[in-house]
């Protein structure tokens, strides 16, 4: 039970890592939310049931875009609404390039991440009110007791310092 309860916790904290990048690429290639989401599940299911195959120290996220890219070019052969109007060939090169953005659009993500836990408490209370909480600037000079001014200068340099330190991470990882 403990060994299984190991796998699943493995399983789910590499899925989880690259979800969003595999719904990103699906929707690429089948250009439909919903047929995407559907995809999505699918190949979830079959990187659990196929977990045990997975070779430890490889890439995760290669892995699973592989079997993405089997399940969005076998739904668009068997798939009537979505008729394939060009051969294999093409949608294979779609294909790969759906999967080099989806890992570019994670990249940024991952960048955004560290980045954001690199501000300091103020900026990311500022960038929580304004973006999580979707409160309006004249609300937020209301509650602080800030000018709109001193707001919006706050933010560009948020967004600055942002932009700047996504830059830098970008460079490290040779983006």
């Amino acid at each position: 039970m403990t060994n299984n309860y190991s796998r699943n916790s493995r399983f789910f904290k590499l899925y989880n890592s690259v979800q969003v990048r595999l719904y990103s690429y699906l929707l690429t290639v089948v250009h439909n939310a919903n047929d995407a989401e559907d995809l999505l599940q699918e190949t979830a299911t079959i990187l659990l049931e196929k977990f045990d195959q997975f070779e430890e120290g490889t890439s995760f996220g290669a892995w699973a875009i592989t079997i993405a890219r089997n399940k969005s070019l076998e739904f668009l052969r068997k798939n009537r609404n979505t008729r394939m109007i060009f051969d294999d060939r093409f949608y294979d090169e779609v294909s790969r390039y759906a999967e080099k953005k989806s890992k570019e659009a994670s990249r940024r993500s991952e960048a955004l991440q560290f980045c954001l836990e690199k501000l300091s408490e103020k900026n990311k209370t500022l960038l929580s009110m304004r973006f999580k909480k979707d409160i309006s600037i004249k609300k937020i000079s209301q509650t602080t007791g800030r000018s709109l001014d001193s707001l919006y200068h706050s933010y560009s340099n948020i967004i600055k310092a942002l932009r700047g330190c996504m830059e830098r991470y970008g460079t490290l990882l040779d983006l």
